[in-house]
């Protein structure tokens, strides 16, 4: 379990892009909630708590250059690296495009669809997200000198880790819980 230092402040760069970052997390939360309701899912509301934990946990992995689970208890996770000019609704379609790989006819954890099943969980209620650039060192800067390194820093500079945090979390391996929580969509065509 990795620890969120609940003490570090926020980046200049996060306080700046409040109002772009809000508006982000609304599309965000409204196509989950599109999506929650193909599944007979409540609709989620924005947890100014998970806005704060997920923003701090994104500035943590967008310093040290990799993507890690926070296992915060009681807390779901969907954490993935795209270019930083992706929107909330694609991140979200991505996310949930996993539908394809569940089958419903035998409920439970299923490798490749567990950000899809997070997304449509039942009992989860609230959610929040943060988006962060990452970030690159000056010792990698320095380090990479010929041109297929610089290519690899330029891709990286275009990057962010969108972290999403849900409450309570999904994707619990407790006897039956897959079933009670992920259900078939109302409309079968499955997608969008």
């Amino acid at each position: 379990m990795i620890d969120i230092d609940n003490n570090l402040p926020l980046t200049i760069d996060s306080v700046s892009n409040i109002d772009e970052d809000t508006i982000f997390a609304e599309h965000f939360l409204n196509r989950h909630n599109e999506l929650r309701k193909l599944h007979g899912a409540q609709e989620l509301v924005l947890s100014s708590e998970l806005i704060t934990m997920a923003c701090k946990w994104a500035n943590k992995l967008s310093e040290k250059g990799h993507v890690a689970f926070a296992e915060i208890s009681g807390v779901g996770e969907n954490i993935t690296v795209f270019p930083e000019d992706i929107s909330a609704k694609e991140i979200v379609d991505y996310w949930y495009d996993e539908n394809r790989k569940y089958e419903y006819e035998t409920p439970g954890w299923q490798a490749g669809a567990n950000y899809f099943t997070q997304i449509v969980w039942k009992s989860t209620k609230e959610i929040g997200v943060s988006r962060v650039k990452l970030q690159l060192s000056s010792v990698e800067n320095q380090q990479n000198t010929n041109k297929e390194d610089n290519s690899q820093i330029i891709k990286r500079n275009k990057s962010v880790i969108v972290v999403a945090f849900y409450r309570p979390a999904g994707n619990s391996n407790r006897s039956g819980q897959f079933a009670l929580n992920v259900s078939k969509p109302l409309i079968e065509n499955r997608m969008r």
